[in-house]
């Protein structure tokens, strides 16, 4: 291993450097007074920023919503008949787990659940047959799983990519399942 000579050493004399390094001491000067300027700047303008960005809390809460309403949903649809009534008892009671886990998401975040006014579901064409239901509630569900696809990329929180995504991954699973029993060809191309 070759051992670079020190300036003194090189016959520069004590404090003087090589030019190459007289340079490159400079260039780090500039960078460090960069970064020290940049970094000063960044408290300033990340207040701004920070509060026009939707928090995880904020989030969860708009999923949580989301969810009771596709509670609210299989609850009505089962009530009315308007759902195969085991098909209808396993959505709502994956539907249930969903609304426990992100209540227990907010909890953990110190925030206490809201309780979100879900409006009753659509009584007209959506509780006309079982056929009607299920389109209805595919397209719930698909909104449900945007959402989690637009909220899954900006959270801050990376503890919360695995349930959340388990979550969405459940609700693209109902739309197969409702789609099947609105009678859709699941393999026909889009």
């Amino acid at each position: 291993m070759s051992r670079q000579a020190a300036p003194a050493e090189a016959g520069l004399g004590p404090g003087r450097a090589a030019p190459a390094e007289a340079a490159l001491g400079t260039r780090r000067q500039a960078l460090a007074a960069a970064a020290l300027a940049a970094g000063a700047a960044l408290p300033l303008a990340r207040p701004a920023a920070a509060a026009a960005q939707t928090s995880d809390v904020d989030h969860l809460e708009r999923l949580l919503a989301l969810e009771q309403r596709l509670q609210s949903l299989y609850e009505a649809a089962l009530q009315r008949d308007a759902i195969e009534p085991g098909l209808g008892e396993t959505l709502l009671e994956h539907e249930s787990e969903h609304v426990r886990g992100l209540e227990m998401a907010l909890r953990a975040r110190g925030r206490r659940s809201p309780r979100a006014t879900v409006p009753p579901p659509q009584v007209g064409t959506a509780f006309a047959g079982r056929p009607a239901f299920a389109r209805f509630a595919a397209d719930a569900e698909t909104e449900a799983v945007r959402s989690y696809e637009e909220v899954l990329p900006i959270l801050r929180s990376t503890r919360l990519l695995l349930p959340l995504g388990s979550i969405m991954a459940s609700g693209a699973q109902h739309v197969v399942a409702l789609r099947q029993e609105a009678g859709e060809d699941l393999l026909a191309p889009g």
